[in-house]
């Protein structure tokens, strides 16, 4: 098999891993029942998976992880999309580094 022919081979095998990966997901939770918990359990799952990225990054990211991510907080907290938050705490921290 050529390189050529072996790239994109490999190229549809990921896609169509990719694809059947969304796709089982869909075809697990039709076998869920939907009840309190799991309702509770998906609506609480977007935070998690925030904090889970941003934890690590504040800690180890020096000064200005920390002071983007307090931005970022204050600015979601005046109920300002998130959007404008995340654009917010990078221009903050674009200026304080320019500063300091």
């Amino acid at each position: 098999m050529s390189p050529e022919i072996q790239t994109v081979a490999a190229i549809l095998v990921m896609a169509a891993v990719t694809y059947l990966t969304r796709v089982g997901g869909f075809w697990l939770m039709i076998l869920v029942p939907e009840g309190g918990f799991v309702r509770r359990w998906l609506h609480h799952l977007p935070g998690a998976v925030v904090i889970a990225i941003l934890a690590p990054m504040a800690l180890e990211g020096g000064w200005g992880a920390p002071v983007a991510i307090a931005a970022a907080v204050a600015m979601a907290m005046l109920r300002l999309s998130a959007l404008i938050a995340t654009f917010g705490a990078v221009a903050l921290v674009a200026v304080l580094r320019q500063l300091i």
